[in-house]
């Protein structure tokens, strides 16, 4: 799955955590898994997603911090992580995307 460009896992009853070896999927442009029953941290390995450019984990139970590592993701555009128990503040990184058109963070802890 390393050439996946396109990865749309939105709408299901997916649970658990996201895998630390998501950041494997460096080709990765699209990654939705939005609406599912997502319960773990978003993996500091996000950032190796550095062809990304649009991001969906709204609507599930995703607890912790915005990993910093997301300012790698400098082609991101979209970022949708609202809806979910994310708390903390929203890290400095994220000012740093120049490409970020929308940023989602409503409904959650921050």
């Amino acid at each position: 799955l390393t050439r996946l460009n396109d990865l749309r896992m939105d709408n299901n009853k997916i649970s658990g955590t996201i895998p630390s070896q998501i950041g494997k999927l460096t080709l990765v442009d699209i990654l939705y898994l939005s609406n599912n029953q997502i319960s773990g941290e978003i993996p500091s390995e996000i950032g190796k997603l550095t062809s990304l450019w649009c991001l969906d984990f709204m609507n599930n139970k995703i607890p912790g911090t915005i990993p910093s590592e997301i300012g790698k993701l400098t082609s991101l555009w979209h970022l949708w992580l609202h809806n979910n128990q994310i708390s903390g503040t929203i890290p400095f990184e994220i000012g740093l995307l120049s490409q970020l058109t929308y940023l989602y963070l409503s409904n959650n802890k921050i």
